[in-house]
């Protein structure tokens, strides 16, 4: 049987797509309860110090370059507390699933990096950056996309997820050009989570976040959702992106991109009533035509 066909594999892959995609709905939620940072911070120094506990436990850890070391802290930085923190601040402006669809952009983003980096993108590529950028125009041309009553804030919103999409896509730049993603994703995890989420905490602390929580107020849901979103989104997610990679080929893995949207603009509009407007569709077929067609791309 084809490697890409064995059964163990369509379910990871499956459940990639739904867990990944159900995370902007879980924040949005979340974001009822919860400060925007704090939920950045929680829910990534959990995970994050679950999985350096595996990695030590299991004999994962590896000592680990100076030079790599540095990369992965900034990494932190940029995927953490830029782009799941901003994207978290936009989650209380703009639909769950509006936001998904703007992640996609991710791989568009790419192209671009490895361009200035000196490596040219096909025409293929080029051509799909371009329907994502006509995409994003198309999304961000109306504020009726806004959740209602925060249509005053829509712009900040779009500047949020602008800042999001770019941390955390020029985070994975960094760690693939300078070659640091040669250790175990449980040891690279925890230092990217907890230094990302240590910052967000810190973020939070002068934004006066931490001054207003009062955790006994909290309904139980809030922790569900939680747990959910640290334990299953965070770790369980990672994990299983992390077993794609070595089992499957790359273009096959790349396919949650612009999958996860679909999952997160249908349950956020089951379980959210979010509106699927036909501009938004439509500003999401231009993108995640856009992703498709770069991540089946073949040229080297």
């Amino acid at each position: 049987m084809n490697k890409a066909l064995r059964p163990s594999l369509l379910l990871a892959l499956g459940l990639l797509y739904l867990v990944w995609g159900s995370t902007f709905l879980s924040v949005r939620i979340l974001l009822s309860y919860l400060p925007p940072l704090m939920i950045t911070f929680s829910r990534n120094f959990l995970a994050g110090s679950l999985l350096g506990i595996i990695s030590l436990l299991g004999g994962y850890w590896k000592k680990m370059e100076a030079k790599h070391l540095r990369t992965h802290l900034m990494a932190g930085f940029y995927l953490i507390l830029i782009g799941n923190g901003c994207m978290a601040l936009a989650g209380s402006i703009v639909p769950s699933g509006f936001s998904s669809v703007f992640m996609a952009l991710g791989p568009l983003l790419l192209v671009i990096f490895f361009w200035i980096d000196g490596k040219k993108p096909s025409n293929r590529k080029l051509i799909g950056t371009s329907l994502g950028l006509i995409g994003i125009l198309i999304m961000t041309s109306s504020k009726s996309l806004a959740i209602p009553g925060k249509e005053s804030d829509f712009l900040q919103g779009i500047l949020y997820l602008v800042l999001g999409v770019l941390g955390w896509n020029y985070g994975v730049f960094r760690i693939q050009s300078t070659g640091a993603n040669v250790y175990h994703f449980t040891q690279t995890s925890f230092i990217q989570m907890c230094t990302g989420a240590i910052l967000a905490l810190i973020v939070s602390y002068f934004r006066g976040d931490i001054q207003t929580l009062d955790l006994s107020i909290l309904p139980a849901k809030a922790y569900y959702v939680f747990f959910y979103l640290a334990l299953i989104g965070s770790m369980f997610g990672f994990s299983i992106f992390a077993y794609l990679s070595k089992e499957c080929d790359a273009t096959l893995v790349a396919t949650y991109t612009y999958v996860n949207p679909i999952f997160a603009l249908i349950l956020g509009n089951i379980i959210l009533n979010e509106s699927l407007s036909p501009l938004l569709l439509l500003a999401s077929l231009f993108i995640l035509t856009a992703v498709v067609l770069i991540t089946t791309d073949k040229s080297k």
